[in-house]
């Protein structure tokens, strides 16, 4: 089996996982049609199904387009907003691999080192991932072996985790958690995204565009 990992808009990832002896291919978050099928082209691979994780844009939006060109493909997914779904599928499979829908590793190896200062599997990680990013690859797979070893959510039970959060219940432990990271990925002095197309695009000068 081969995994084609895609690149697409500005932190997401599509998928391609081809059957290397048939060439038989699903995409993972078919979010952009077009480029997803010149890979399917440049792989001389047969599109067969999409699994689509959940029904924001980012992650479905190609879908529609693809069944329109090749209406006998299959689209998996468990939720009805999903366009294009034809088979409704439940979570019950054994994970090995992670493959995320964005490229999100860095800041959430920055949050974790937050939380665990102490940790060396966290340092080493953003260390390689940073590497990895200033080097445009993708960061994906993990697996949930590794993530074991760095990922506050998954750690819920070690006591620098609770010493972190202030707490002992694994419950209020990620409870916590959710807060702090979702306090931690705030953007600072980050224009609205229309203030900041209109400067791109010359509207603004960039005295009246700068954040007070």
């Amino acid at each position: 089996m081969k995994v084609k990992v895609i690149s697409v808009l500005d932190d997401n990832y599509m998928y391609l996982v081809i059957e290397e002896r048939t060439r038989d291919a699903i995409a993972v978050d078919a979010s952009v049609a077009k480029k997803l099928l010149h890979i399917v082209r440049k792989e001389n691979a047969n599109l067969k199904a999409i699994l689509t994780t959940h029904h924001h844009l980012d992650h479905s939006r190609g879908n529609a387009d693809l069944v329109r060109q090749f209406p006998e493909l299959h689209v998996y997914g468990t939720d009805d907003r999903i366009g294009g779904l034809t088979h409704r599928v439940v979570h019950n499979q054994l994970l090995k691999k992670v493959f995320c829908g964005h490229e999100y590793t860095v800041r959430n190896l920055k949050f974790a080192l937050k939380v665990e200062p102490d940790n060396e599997h966290v340092k080493e990680k953003l260390a390689w991932a940073k590497a990895r990013d200033d080097d445009d690859i993708p960061t994906v797979p993990s697996s949930l072996e590794e993530e074991f070893l760095y990922n506050p959510f998954m750690r819920v039970r070690e006591e620098s985790v609770q010493k972190f959060t202030g707490k002992t219940d694994p419950v209020d432990v990620m409870r916590v958690l959710r807060k702090e990271n979702d306090e931690f990925k705030k953007p600072k002095d980050r224009l609205p995204i229309p203030a900041l197309l209109a400067y791109q695009w010359g509207l603004l000068n960039q005295s009246a565009a700068a954040p007070k």
